[in-house]
């Protein structure tokens, strides 16, 4: 089963803006995604960004699993970032605008339901969490974004992808967050108690209703995915 939910901010309702946050999952007979991708706010392209870096990665690792699933960390991230620059490319050539305002994190996972594997990708300030064998642990940190926040074009930003292809060795879940979800699930850099309970229940709905309680300043979303059930969506 896939759950996902996003909620703009504060901050953009109150400028009249939009929520920049996009998510996207695919499944097929092999292979389940699932992607989230935030805009950089001060972008006028942020939002179309977003979601063209999510429907890419999803697009693309759906398609190519296979491949992807073999290569080495450093081509996972180097030919992901370089198919979702070619979609944004596009996206410029048609609004002859410039690259830099389509900017967006973006993480995705890969769950290959027959052999059982993970591959998660993330860059920037985003963060993908696995629950099971009794605890809920951070696959993919935020990067550190004390010289400025990596994203999909930024020079060299293959360097900053965290990538990995992994056994899912007893885990039930993996749940992507955006900077806005995951600010608020953490306490002095530690997963909150009661945020753990319900990630390892699989209880969405207290997680919405959670996040919905608490400070909201930022564009907030998450997507989930239920490894036990094939990842296949509600």
């Amino acid at each position: 089963m896939i759950a996902k939910w996003s909620r703009m901010g504060d901050y953009h309702a109150s400028t009249n803006g939009k929520n920049q946050d996009a998510l996207s999952c695919g499944e097929n007979r092999k292979y389940t995604v699932i992607s989230l991708a935030d805009g950089v706010s001060a972008c006028k392209g942020a939002k179309a960004g977003a979601r063209i870096a999510s429907d890419a990665i999803t697009h693309l690792l759906l398609k190519k699993g296979d491949y992807f699933l073999e290569f080495d960390k450093k081509d996972i991230a180097g030919f992901t970032l370089s198919h979702i620059l070619c979609e944004l490319k596009r996206q410029t050539e048609k609004d002859q605008a410039e690259l830099e305002e389509y900017s967006s994190t973006v993480a995705s996972v890969l769950f290959d339901k027959e052999k059982q594997r993970l591959l998660y990708f993330n860059l920037g300030d985003g963060a993908i969490l696995a629950a099971g064998n009794g605890c809920c642990r951070f696959l993919a940190m935020p990067a550190d974004s004390f010289w400025g926040c990596p994203v999909t074009t930024t020079r060299g930003a293959s360097q900053e992808v965290d990538t990995k292809v992994m056994d899912v060795d007893g885990l039930d879940s993996v749940i992507i967050c955006s900077d806005g979800a995951w600010k608020q699930m953490v306490d002095q850099n530690r997963l909150k108690p009661e945020v753990s309970v319900m990630l390892q229940r699989g209880n969405y709905d207290e997680l919405q209703t959670f996040l919905s309680d608490g400070d909201c300043f930022d564009d907030t979303s998450f997507i989930t995915m239920d490894l036990n059930r094939g990842g296949r969506q509600a």
